[in-house]
């Protein structure tokens, strides 16, 4: 099982390198295929519970947000009225079906939030004019490395739980030991990213990003959690090999990447 973990985490990283270099329409179809599949664990797990979303309704949402952003339609108008004709449209179903009540279409809305424009955010930081692909390659590392010490030191060190009805197995010992591998992280990222691929981003921006990252990163994976203990299911999926599926593996990153955006548009543009 650990081999087979290793070998899937190798080839997703390998993927991921070439997407990266390529860029373009094979770094943004690539990220619509694993936001289509995300949604749609996240719609399969609520079937669990008995739930009926509406998957084709998000998956029909999500296209037309894809298109939007890769065609620069004006990201933030696209995005709120992409939320608002989804949830009108899903409560118009609510009184035209009988198989589709509030809360299934409550559902649809929030797998076309979570984890769709969640992870369209990864197109958004991608493409943004400054620092875009440093930033995300930023938050991508960072990320890791707050699971990273997380993992480890909360192994070791770990005795006070944080979160037991969600995540039995998580201590503070191990969150604040993510917090500060983020940082360390974070930090000598931003200094190779300065003195050899000559940026201008100042340090106080590398230490908030960073400390913003260790929290939502943690943020992210506990939510996910307590989606999949309210389903009562283990995984996500079993697209990756030892690893779940696309949610089970980019949960943290379905929160940090968006608040890096945020903050770039805030600062950093």
């Amino acid at each position: 099982m650990l081999l087979v973990r290793i070998a899937s985490a190798a080839i997703g990283i390998v993927y991921l390198i070439f997407a990266f270099y390529m860029g373009g329409w094979v770094f943004d179809l690539s990220v619509l295929a694993v936001t289509l599949i995300a949604v749609y664990e996240f719609y399969t797990a609520v079937r669990h519970r008995g739930y009926n979303p509406l998957p084709w309704v998000g998956y029909l949402f999500i296209f037309w947000l894809f298109c939007c952003i890769v065609l620069n339609l004006r990201y933030f108008h696209a995005i709120l009225l992409s939320t608002l004709l989804a949830a009108f449209f899903c409560l118009f179903l609510t009184v035209v079906s009988q198989r589709c009540n509030l809360l299934d279409a409550c559902l649809t809305v929030f797998g076309i939030v979570y984890p769709g424009m969640a992870f369209m955010s990864l197109v958004l930081l991608y493409d943004a004019e400054i620092y875009g692909k440093y930033l995300l390659i930023f938050t991508l590392i960072v990320t890791w490395a707050t699971d990273t010490f997380a993992y480890f030191i909360g192994l070791g060190l770990g005795k006070n739980k944080l979160c037991p009805r969600i995540s039995p197995k998580k201590t503070v010992e191990g969150s604040i030991g993510g917090v500060l591998g983020s940082l360390i992280a974070g930090i000598v990222v931003g200094m190779v990213f300065n003195r050899f691929y000559e940026l201008d981003i100042g340090y106080i921006h590398y230490i908030v990003i960073s400390l913003l990252c260790g929290i939502t990163s943690q943020m992210g994976d506990l939510s996910a959690s307590s989606i999949k203990r309210f389903c009562n299911i283990k995984d996500f999926g079993r697209i990756l090999p030892g690893h779940g599926g696309m949610l089970d593996r980019f949960d943290s990153i379905l929160f940090t990447v968006p608040v890096v955006y945020s903050y770039y548009l805030l600062f950093l543009s």
